[in-house]
């Protein structure tokens, strides 16, 4: 049974309504907006040239069918998705886009949009696949070049002091997210874990300032709160590529399990740590940004396996539920080492593949309870 007051409902339904209602939000604000479709992109140049940096999550289209006619259809659903709302106008409202080069889907992506939005500000921004000082320091001039860029099309200057503000706006939301995640290690955690879902991607769709604001409300209320949970429900991990499935979290507890966290774009990968503020600010942007919890699309699978399981340990995980995009080689592929790796350390694993707008969800259901039966009898 749900405890939590009618007040604090109010407060999470305002931060989850940032997402929502994230349309209408984005097209009442006098500034500029610049959507993005990977968490590598720094959205703390975007936000000190006065832009309004936005997700773009493909959410509305259940069907592809524009996209399909530019695009293979066997490529990533997510990619096309996006692909999909831009082309039937619902991001008319935004100046273009910064396409950070994560995988082949993103590239193709940029030669679309580049190709019939000529008119929108479309940059694709380079990502180094291995991490060591000299990449680094290239991807400090890819963001020297994007400033650049922005500031000529968008005649503004882009001051050390702004990216200083910046990268501290962006801190705040990030350790807001932290002390909230942290809460999930409780037996009782406050809030089901679609609201935690939705947060995140509240963090990165409203006006930053408007989302510190009430999340600071929400954290410091939440600890004196928590819901009635069996204390020997398993508690489960998603992990995998771009994961937008609250109806699967929602099988997963309806079922007696309990999703202690993600390891995913939409889940700790986009807030944990911080930007050190004490640094030069592209430097420190480049040591976040290429350090931090590495994607399936780059090499290092060994860090990969490193990050799950010390999110393992810190969230008292039990069992891993891989949730793979079809078409999405990079997660397929790495699932493999992944999955081996766990069975060493004989943690239980269960792989879902789905599409963007899962339509197996009879199938998917019967999978995890199957899953969550053997978990507790693992």
């Amino acid at each position: 049974m749900d405890t939590l007051n009618t007040q604090l409902r109010t407060r999470i339904t305002e931060i989850t309504d940032i997402h929502h209602n994230r349309f209408e939000i984005l097209k009442a604000l006098d500034r500029p907006k610049i959507g993005w479709v990977s968490i590598y992109t720094p959205e703390e140049i975007l936000y000190a040239a006065g832009l309004i940096p936005y997700r773009i999550f493909g959410e509305t289209c259940t069907k592809t069918t524009k996209a399909s006619a530019y695009m293979h259809r066997n490529i990533c659903p997510y990619v096309l998705s996006c692909l999909e709302e831009v082309l039937a106008g619902k991001h008319d409202f935004a100046d273009g886009a910064v396409i950070a080069n994560v995988c082949d889907a993103r590239r193709r992506l940029f030669d679309v949009w580049k190709y019939f939005r000529s008119n929108d500000f479309v940059h694709m921004l380079d990502l180094p696949k291995e991490i060591d000082a000299t990449t680094k320091a290239y991807f400090i001039t890819e963001m020297q070049h994007l400033m650049a860029v922005l500031e000529e099309r968008f005649d503004v200057k882009i001051t050390d002091q702004a990216l200083r503000h910046a990268v501290s706006v962006y801190n705040q939301s990030r350790e807001l997210m932290q002390r909230l995640y942290d809460l999930r290690n409780d037996i009782h955690p406050p809030i089901a874990g679609e609201d935690y879902m939705f947060m995140v991607k509240a963090a990165m769709t409203g006006p930053r300032e408007i989302f510190n604001e009430k999340m600071t409300q929400l954290v410091e209320d939440l600890p004196r709160h928590g819901r009635e949970q069996p204390v020997a429900t398993p508690r489960i991990m998603i992990c995998g590529s771009y994961f937008d499935h609250p109806h699967i979290i929602r099988v997963i507890e309806e079922m007696g399990g309990m999703v202690a966290c993600e390891d995913t774009s939409n889940g700790v990968k986009y807030f944990e740590g911080t930007v050190d503020e004490d640094k030069e600010p592209l430097a420190a942007l480049a040591d976040y940004y290429l350090d931090k919890a590495t994607c399936a699309a780059l090499f290092d699978s060994g860090k990969r396996f490193d990050h799950m399981m010390a999110l393992i340990r810190q969230y008292k995980v039990d069992a891993v539920i891989y949730v793979s995009l079809k078409f999405c080689d990079n997660n397929l592929i790495d699932f493999h080492y992944q999955q081996k790796r766990l069975a060493e350390k004989k943690i239980p694993v269960l792989f879902l593949e789905t599409e963007r707008m899962a339509s197996n969800m009879g199938q998917i259901r019967t999978r995890i309870q199957a899953f969550l039966e053997a978990v507790m009898l693992w």
